[in-house]
């Protein structure tokens, strides 16, 4: 029998699936597009994920009257109503807990390490100054790496990476983790409250779920030190938008990179969108963090294995 795969991803990923399925298996290749989405569920028995761009509602795994397992190929999946495919039995499966595969998948914590650097150096101000025809040095003050702190909130597979990365700056590095993740030996831990009374970067590399959501907000940034720079690479809502906002306004944190926006990627509302269009204190990124072609092809073959072995169980 012939298990059909509807797979929102890059087109040219479909021949990495290919020769890791086999015959059984037959990938059809749908844009991330909401419609034609829905409309090749109907006949599915897999949805395997490696966009995130499409809401997967309740209304859609109820007309998918033949799927029976829902992979992706991504940590998160908050985009998708796992109550309904609870309600059918059908299992969600993430790259979350693939531990030992994750590890040496690192360019999520490079992108981090990006915009960390990119704030210290106020790379998008000065890039934009020098495209408008500019070049005064004066108005782009840069901060020195070595010697000053990092807190890293999360200290799982990508904090460590970037907590490494750090020590590799000369920088000292705090580490918080509300999941009890065991820190790395680099890393120093300590409480929420005082990563944000010390640092002068503070990155957020949390697993997103109702223990984090909106766990940041006012009262941890107003300790944040003046000329402090706040880094999110993992989800937008677990910072609380609107007082984030406040506190960017406040000076509080004084520069911000995020990957990720709360609603995205409809951010037409985000408020801290609205605000990046007229100050460059402010870097977003398309949520990149993990796409790299290099990475995926490894991601994908690694998630063709786990479909493989879910029907050879059944």
């Amino acid at each position: 029998m012939t298990v059909e795969i509807v797979f929102t991803g890059p087109a040219n990923a479909v021949d990495w699936l290919d020769q890791e399925l086999g015959d059984r298996y037959n990938i059809i290749h749908v844009p991330a597009e909401a419609n034609q989405l829905a409309g090749a569920l109907e006949t599915a028995d897999v949805l395997l994920d490696a966009s995130m761009l499409v809401p997967i509602s309740a209304r859609m795994i109820d007309a998918a009257g033949s799927l029976r397992l829902v992979i992706t190929a991504t940590t998160g999946a908050d985009h998708i109503d796992s109550n309904a495919l609870d309600s059918r039995d059908i299992p969600l499966k993430t790259l979350r807990k693939q531990t030992e595969f994750l590890r040496n998948i690192t360019p999520a914590a490079e992108l981090t390490w990006l915009l960390l650097m990119a704030c210290a150096r106020r790379l998008r101000g000065a890039i934009q100054h020098v495209e408008s025809g500019g070049w005064d040095r004066q108005q782009f003050p840069g901060m020195m790496l070595r010697g000053r702190t990092v807190g890293v909130i999360g200290c799982g597979r990508i904090g460590t990476w970037v907590a490494r990365y750090a020590r590799a700056f000369d920088m000292q590095v705090l580490g918080y983790d509300p999941l009890l993740s065991e820190p790395d030996e680099i890393i120093e831990p300590t409480t929420l409250e005082d990563v944000f009374l010390r640092s002068d970067f503070i990155v957020l590399t949390l697993t997103f779920g109702p223990e984090t959501e909106g766990l940041i907000g006012t009262q941890e940034l107003s300790l944040m030190k003046k000329d402090a720079t706040l880094i999110n690479t993992s989800r937008g809502a677990i910072v609380r938008e609107q007082e984030l906002l406040d506190g960017l306004k406040r000076g509080h944190p004084a520069f911000l990179g995020v990957d990720v926006l709360e609603g995205e990627p409809n951010i037409g509302n985000s408020k801290i969108w609205q605000y990046a269009k007229s100050h460059d204190n402010v870097i977003i990124t398309p949520h990149i963090g993990g796409f790299s072609p290099d990475a995926l092809e490894h991601v994908l073959r690694h998630t063709a294995k786990r479909i493989i072995a879910f029907f050879e169980s059944d």
